[in-house]
């Protein structure tokens, strides 16, 4: 079954489990690897065999059974994900070793190289993909109108084109007649020149301008957090208002710059560093949005032990993570989870065991819980440094 990126079949695949396990497998294909064993296809071969090796190790007899019949029979499906002449940079496989389901994903951008055995799938690839690779929009804008391409997790496509269409037959002829010329007054038929193609552009700004709840739908539509808007300057400007007058929160990017012949590729390219940049931008904001709500006693939490307290509560509506820190806790007996030190009423020390990436189990409850969830990059998770690299926004 193929997989869609979004984070609804992300929740899905975050509340797939199975006791005897879920085998995980990211390859990133790099084409610009050309030999006849990639480093990639070399990396998650090896981290296949170490799934395979900790299988047969497996003191649960029927376990082990089960494991490697399972890694046996999915062999067409993971030579598929390995194979370099497959479509699609990121790939990824999940299959529960109990059931005969297979899921497969393919994104235009980097995923992982990884393979990993555990009871449920390994989300954090997706958490980061769904982050750095969110849907955002382009509207170059020109002189012909406005071309709209949606970009997500590396794909470029075109939605539409808002062309500008003016009838200037019925318009009397803005040249000078041919007794001007003869008159010795060339500066009046420049003059008349200069009218009709102010006239022209007053009729595109106006239609621009007409544009604006159009354009604010389109970007609703299509889930844009950010949108790069190109063209000449005294054109974006008129579409730069409309969208930053919509009350949903977006960041727009003004580029000067004309990508209306390009293709929705190169259109891609042009615009990658700007919208990467706003990215950046969003994911600092969002990290000091909650740790300044929780200073002030509002919706939001910072620190191990007051988020996974919000999300034993089922209150966290978006976490924000650091992508690269290394959480370690404890999980109680009935499934929560808590940092070292700090135990459940009730409970003893010998019932909780040991829980070596919070930080993949918090990514797992935000899924599940239809929460948000963001992976911050090293400059942003700078805000979080003193509290543990977590905060989240709360529901209530």
């Amino acid at each position: 079954m193929s997989v869609i990126m979004d984070p609804t079949s992300v929740r899905d695949l975050a509340a797939m489990d199975d006791e005897m396990g879920v085998l995980t497998v990211y390859a990133t294909a790099d084409p610009r690897d050309k030999s006849a064993s990639p480093a990639w296809r070399l990396a998650v071969g090896n981290a296949l065999g170490a799934v395979r090796n900790g299988a047969a190790d497996d003191g649960d007899k029927e376990r082990r059974a089960a494991v490697l019949e399972r890694l046996d029979r999915l062999q067409p499906e993971i030579e598929t994900v390995l194979d370099a002449g497959e479509s699609g940079v990121g790939r990824a496989l999940f299959a529960p070793v109990s059931r005969d389901e297979v899921h497969t994903l393919t994104v235009q951008m980097p995923l992982d190289d990884c393979a990993v055995l555990q009871r449920r799938p390994y989300l954090r690839p997706l958490a980061g993909a769904l982050t750095f690779g969110a849907p955002a929009g382009v509207l170059a804008v020109s002189h012909e109108g406005v071309r709209v391409i949606d970009l997500r997790f590396g794909v470029a496509r075109e939605v539409t084109r808002l062309a500008f269409e003016l009838d200037t037959d019925d318009w009397r002829s803005m040249r000078a007649p041919a007794s001007a010329a003869q008159t010795g007054t060339p500066s009046r038929a420049a003059g008349q020149v200069d009218r009709f193609d102010r006239r022209v552009e007053d009729h595109l700004q106006r239609y621009l301008s007409s544009l604006r709840p159009r354009i604010t739908e389109i970007a609703d539509e299509q889930g844009w957090e950010s949108v790069a808007v190109t063209g000449d300057r005294r054109l974006i400007d008129v579409v730069r208002r409309g969208l930053e007058s919509s009350p949903s929160r977006r960041d727009v990017v003004l580029l000067d710059r004309v990508a209306e012949s390009l293709s929705a590729p190169e259109v891609a390219a042009l615009v990658r560093p700007e919208l990467d940049e706003a990215r950046r931008r969003r994911c600092r904001a969002l990290a000091e949005q909650a740790r300044e709500a929780a200073l002030a006693g509002g919706l939001g939490t910072t620190g191990l032990s007051d988020t996974l307290g919000a999300f034993r509560e089922h209150r966290v509506a978006h976490l924000v993570l650091d992508g690269t820190r290394e959480l370690r806790g404890q999980r109680a007996p009935d499934g929560r989870y808590y940092p070292h030190g700090e135990l459940p009423p009730g409970e003893s020390p010998a019932a909780m065991a040991e829980e070596p990436d919070l930080g993949e189990r918090m990514i797992e409850l935000g899924f599940t819980s239809g929460a948000e969830v963001t992976l911050l990059p090293p400059e942003a998770a700078a805000v979080l440094a003193e509290e543990d690299g977590v905060a989240a926004l709360l529901r209530w």
